[in-house]
């Protein structure tokens, strides 16, 4: 199932947070994923983005968590406070969900400029 996948490359792109590699993270990140109610079209994309862009995801989610927590002093305690879970899980989610709309439009387009 792909919620597993995406957990496993989660704990990868978590990199030097070992915050984030928590039991406790991981169940939210699988209620937060299985929340999305994703479509049969979705899940398609995702596997696509899992077989061919799994280094693309952890490298946007990286640079986005990077961004959003640089400015704290605290970050290790930070990253183990619910703000900074849901921080990273939502990160995580529209990284992912930006590689989706990705995928979706290059195939729309190139279903448009075949035709």
């Amino acid at each position: 199932m792909y919620i597993d996948d995406l957990i496993r490359v989660f704990d990868r792109a978590s990199g030097r947070y070992s915050e984030l590699r928590s039991p406790k993270v991981k169940e939210k990140l699988t209620a937060a994923l299985k929340a999305k109610k994703y479509d049969i079209q979705d899940e398609g994309l995702i596997e696509a983005i899992l077989k061919d862009d799994t280094d693309d995801l952890v490298e946007s989610f990286q640079n986005t968590l990077e961004i959003h927590i640089g400015g704290n002093d605290e970050v290790s305690k930070y990253l183990r406070s619910e703000e900074g879970i849901k921080e990273s899980i939502d990160i995580f989610i529209a990284s992912l969900e930006h590689m989706m709309n990705f995928y979706y439009n290059s195939l729309i387009g190139r279903h448009f400029s075949s035709s």
